[in-house]
């Protein structure tokens, strides 16, 4: 039945390596995000409520260090995102597709980076454990 459909196949440009760059410069700072946001809710919500009373501080070390860790591998991660689509932009000059994604890829780290430090400033200014 594919074959009615589209007697071709997939286009060839899905299957070179660059098509994974293009992918990933395109989903790792949203990805990244993601995960941010729900390691460190875990996180602080398994330190700050550890049985059926809250605590009103958090215990030193713990999950500061979590919070950091996140805090510094998800810009990392956009950081790569957007170097990978930076150079696939810059060197796809006149392809159409490839140039596209790669700005998206861009702007999408871009923003996500953004996304990424307000969410580091808040876990740095904010008390985790305030009841």
């Amino acid at each position: 039945m594919s074959q009615v459909l589209d007697p071709i196949g997939p286009a060839p440009e899905t299957r070179q390596p660059r098509f994974l760059w293009l992918l990933f410069g395109c989903v790792v700072a949203p990805l990244f995000w993601l995960g941010q946001m729900m390691l460190d809710y875990g996180v602080t919500a398994q330190i700050c409520y550890p049985g059926d009373h809250p605590l009103n501080s958090a215990p030193p070390g713990s999950l500061s260090a979590m919070l950091l860790a996140s805090g510094v591998i998800a810009p990392l991660a956009c950081a790569s995102g957007a170097i990978v689509s930076w150079w696939i932009w810059r060197e796809g000059v006149g392809k159409g597709r490839d140039r596209f994604l790669a700005l998206w890829g861009m702007m999408s780290s871009l923003w996500f980076f953004g996304a990424i430090l307000f969410n580091v400033f808040a876990s740095i200014m904010v008390p985790p454990c305030q009841g």
